[in-house]
């Protein structure tokens, strides 16, 4: 049957569903990390107060802080519209476009990369200087070589379990800062909060925009909370709030501390003072205040701040890589995640090895670990942060601009304001990069050159696969709108009625949601029952006695009705029909159907109304016309060649009802489609000898994968046995477990798996492999009691059964009407006719998913459009819309090149663009409570009739 099938590619590609583990204290735990507040304070604090504004430092500290937190309202407002995958350049993608955002993604991977690499030269610097006051003298590459083991293993193990490292890590870097802080506060009383530091005399002292560069730079690392969105627990609430608290945690202390530095060093001095010692200044203000011991304590817990810090990156750089792999922007087995740590692997010992390599050539060259391999590593993955910071930044700013929700606070000014002290601290950084970096090296000078290199190359890639793989290109930085189902609309009288034709499942759901919003309708259906195509007893239906669901019951169903746990993976026929006969009564629709009844012809008159005909002969007028009639209704009947000779059965599958028809006889099945794998398999269980004739090669799907429905398991309906990984290629899936199908006679699969319809079945492969069901080629011919194929071979044959699918038609409506391509309608979202304004069809669409949510979501097209139409607001904007929008429905997927697929469409892109629309017009997402109301009017309705 044409039903169902596994989600596509944009589902599938994540190689499974990844475990969450990440609560938000320990998302906070890895951004704060990231930051290393104990080495900002003690390597950009002195900095800052000898190049920048002096004194003044903490009110540029407070403006950063400031700065940061505007931006992370509108970071939280967007995330609340916005599901990503991940990392801030899927915002840039968002607001900006592809383009630039695959400019970013390749950024943020040179910048997360490249300050890995600094920072453990840094650690080793750092290591050796504390180990060497201890009388220990080894190689600094020594102790970066450990660092760089020590990460590798933690960032190949599972991200909570380096939340639980940083952990104390972290504790023990605000802990020693706490120590200072209480004891220049018990020293110093309230002078060590000097208030002359926010006086305007010193905050513009100085150079207060290199002051803003390094209050900024303190604050690098803290976008990577949206790095662990996909390992998150509640990622919907843990991300923003992370955020916000790694900044209010991180900006607190950073301004505390800064400003008791000033108070115990005293502002007068503390710039010369600072420009003397420069690094040791702080060390040297703690020891004053806190006693050689806290001192000892603190060098250690600089060098773990710098080891927390390198992992937090480490750890970012890998999920980067991780996600580019999965998008194809990088080679795929980055996008493998590990079974059992759940951790993305692959991807951490990449960045493993690029660590290796990179310090391994500078030590080799002699380069000296911290002036030149740290400063030029970290001062490039700073330039590269705040670029991704400030993309995203204006981002949120473009992605709200003209939105109906957009608030002036949340969405317009704050992201604004963020935007522009980015953007001004990437102008400072980039400007003053030596001050940054503390180098005058020429080749230093122009590493902020490698940069825009990268992004003007992103730029490139992302031209040439919009061009050339356009596939590869639809799926770049994915995300989606959040879905928005609380969005009321005020009740309105509709004045205008209309006709509904069909009681299958599409028709089903069309008056479902025609009854939500009250929009007067007569709906006719001809058979005596709903149903469709699922009840056998309906006049043309295609059943047969073995047909079954090909998606299961876990990923099938209606919007608040799902099936029963008491169904098995795939309900039978019968099965499926009963449950459509619940979901009818359960919703009170069939004291809205006209069983019996249907349309014979609808007529639209000048004015854009309706005339229609019913069987009984009554002639109605309405305001519009929507029809399901179903895909699967009329039969697609090839005449083969010498038919007129052959003294067999030639007939169509939709005449077959039972394999017991086959006892006795030597049986051809002629396509290999759904149903034609299926009749093949009871031809092999009750002919004599079966055969199955196919022109090209399939791919055939098992409907279990580990023992679970493998729409449930490639979805993350269900998650695989423990162990078990999901690759990334669907293709590799398959073919894995399905072996070479040339061994039992079948054309090797001449297309990937989800560039066709999917075939949902192995029992064919069963039969073949046992030799009661042989492949045959396409037919050539028929002559008076034999078969011959086109290699030649021929075979006696009692019947032959034509599994050749079915045509589109709308026997209510003139052909005319309708634009066609390949026998199929040419519909705006395949929903709306381009040339009749109040014409909808429903169901006539073809997709690799479970079919009724899709039904019921473009159900609420076309209650939207009606309402448009009964109130003008948006009306034009739809009418626009149907007349000049022609969006890619398939994703970029190039499918076969047959009738067939004329129309496919990939449900991902198809969903998506159908959330956009609602989004546009401001229209309620729907969810498993959207029809509550409906359903317990009708539980009212039938407590009356009892």
């Amino acid at each position: 049957m044409r039903q169902d099938a596994p989600h596509e590619a944009h589902q599938v590609r994540t190689s499974g569903r990844r475990k969450r583990t990440l609560n938000t204290h320990q998302v906070v735990l890895l951004v704060i990390a990231a930051a290393a507040p104990l080495a900002a304070m003690v390597g950009n604090v002195p900095l800052a107060l000898a190049r920048g504004n002096g004194a003044g430092f903490p009110a540029a500290m407070a403006i950063a802080t400031a700065v940061l937190l505007c931006f992370a309202v509108g970071y939280s407002a967007m995330s609340q519209r916005v599901i990503n995958t991940g990392a801030f350049y899927t915002y840039v993608a968002r607001g900006l476009g592809r383009i630039p955002g695959v400019s970013a993604a390749y950024v943020a991977v040179v910048a997360y990369t490249a300050l890995a690499c600094g920072l453990a030269g840094g650690f080793g610097y750092f290591t050796d200087l504390v180990l060497r006051s201890a009388g220990i003298v080894l190689p600094w590459s020594l102790y970066t070589a450990v660092a760089i083991g020590v990460v590798g293993l933690l960032g190949f193990r599972s991200a909570d379990l380096s939340a639980k490292v940083l952990g104390t890590l972290v504790v023990a870097e605000f802990a020693i800062l706490v120590v200072f802080d209480l004891a220049g506060i018990a020293h110093h009383g309230g002078g060590a909060f000097p208030t002359s530091a926010f006086a305007p005399s010193n905050v513009l002292s100085g150079s207060l925009g290199i002051g803003l560069m390094f209050a900024f730079v303190s604050f690098v690392g803290f976008e990577s909370a949206a790095l662990y969105g996909e390992e998150s627990r509640d990622p919907i609430r843990s991300i923003p709030r992370a955020t916000y608290l790694a900044l209010l945690a991180s900006g607190g202390f950073y301004l505390f501390t800064s400003w008791i530095v000033v108070g115990v060093g005293g502002a007068s001095r503390v710039a010369a003072d600072a420009a003397a010692q420069q690094g040791g200044y702080v060390f040297g203000l703690i020891s004053r205040e806190g006693g050689e011991f806290v001192y000892g304590l603190a060098a250690v817990f600089l060098c773990t701040s710098v080891l927390a810090s390198l992992l937090a990156l480490h750890n970012a750089a890998a999920r980067y890589l991780f996600a580019l792999g999965r998008e194809r922007l990088m080679p795929a087995p980055l996008a493998r995640y590990h079974p059992r740590h759940q951790s993305p692997h692959v991807a951490s010992m990449l960045v493993t090895a690029t660590e290796i390599v990179v310090v391994g050539a500078f030590a080799l060259a002699g380069a000296e670990p911290y002036g030149t391999l740290a400063a030029s590593l970290i001062g490039l993955g700073t330039v590269g942060v705040l670029t991704l910071q400030a993309a995203a930044a204006v981002s949120v700013v473009v992605f709200f601009r003209g939105r109906r929700d957009r608030r002036l606070w949340a969405t317009t000014v704050a992201p604004a304001i963020g935007a522009a002290g980015l953007l001004t601290a990437l102008v400072q950084v980039v400007t003053h990069f030596s001050t940054l970096t503390g180098s005058d090296d020429p080749v230093i000078q122009l590493l902020p050159l490698l940069l825009a290199a990268v992004a003007v190359a992103g730029i490139g890639v992302g031209a040439w696969l919009r061009r050339h793989r356009p596939a590869v290109y639809a799926g770049i930085a994915p995300s989606e709108l959040r879905r928005r189902t609380a969005i009321a609309h005020e009740r309105i009288t509709y004045t205008r009625r209309y006709c509904l034709v069909g009681g299958g499942p599409a028709g089903l759901v069309a008056a479902r949601a025609l009854l939500a919003e009250e929009v007067p309708f007569d709906w006719f259906e001809r058979h005596t029952d709903v149903g469709g195509i699922w009840d056998a007893d309906n006049l043309g239906s295609p059943m047969y006695e073995s047909a079954h669901f090909i998606s299961s019951r876990y990923t099938s169903g209606f919007y608040g009705f799902p099936m029963s746990e008491e169904l098995p993976d795939y309900p039978a026929w019968w099965q499926i029909r009963d449950y459509i006969r619940a979901f009818a009564r359960e919703y009170g629709l069939y004291d809205h159907v006209t069983l019996g009844v249907g349309v014979q012809q609808a007529v639209k008159r000048e004015d854009g109304t309706w005339d229609v005909r019913l069987s009984t002969g009554e002639q109605r007028h309405y305001a519009g016309v929507i029809v399901a009639p179903g895909v699967t209704w009329h039969p697609n009947r090839p005449r083969l060649p010498g038919e007129d000779v052959f003294t067999g059965e030639v007939r169509h599958s939709v005449t077959f009802r039972d394999g017991l028809e086959f006892r006795g006889k030597r049986v051809l099945v002629v396509g290999a489609g759904n149903s034609g794998v299926d009749i093949a398999c009871d031809a092999a269980r009750h002919a004599d000898q079966a055969f199955l004739s196919v022109r090209r090669g399939y791919r055939y799907i098992p409907k279990h994968l580990f023992g679970l429905p493998t729409d449930a398991v490639l979805n993350g309906v269900l998650e695989p046995p423990k162990g078990v990984v999901v690759p990334a290629n669907p293709n590799q899936l398959i073919d894995s477990i399905v072996g070479d199908l040339t061994r039992f006679g079948l054309p090797a699969p001449d297309h990937d798996l989800l560039t066709s319809h999917p075939i949902m079945n192995t029992q064919v492969i069963h039969y073949l492999a046992h030799g009661d069901l042989i492949a045959r080629p396409d037919v050539d011919h028929l002559t008076a009691n034999e078969v011959m194929f086109t290699d030649g071979s021929h075979e006696r044959i009692d019947v032959v059964l034509l599994a050749t699918g079915y045509r589109y038609d709308v026997p209510c409506l003139d052909p005319a009407l309708l634009t066609w391509n390949e026998g199929h309608p040419q519909l705006y979202l395949n929903v709306f006719s381009r040339e009749h304004d109040s014409l909808y069809l429903l169901g006539m669409i073809e997709f690799a998913d479970a079919a009724y949510q899709r039904f019921d979501e473009m159900a609420q097209l076309v209650v939207m459009d009606i309402r448009a139409r009964e109130t003008g607001e948006h009306r034009e904007h739809l009418r626009l819309l149907k007349a000049t929008d022609h969006p890619d429905l398939r994703g970029g997927t190039a499918y076969l090149d047959s009738p067939r697929h004329a129309n496919y469409v990939e449900s991902h892109t198809y969903q998506q663009r159908l959330a956009e629309l609602r989004d546009a017009v401001d229209w309620p997402d729907l969810d498993e409570r959207s029809y509550d109301r409906l359903r317990r009017h009708a539980a009212t309705l039938t407590g009356t009739r009892r």
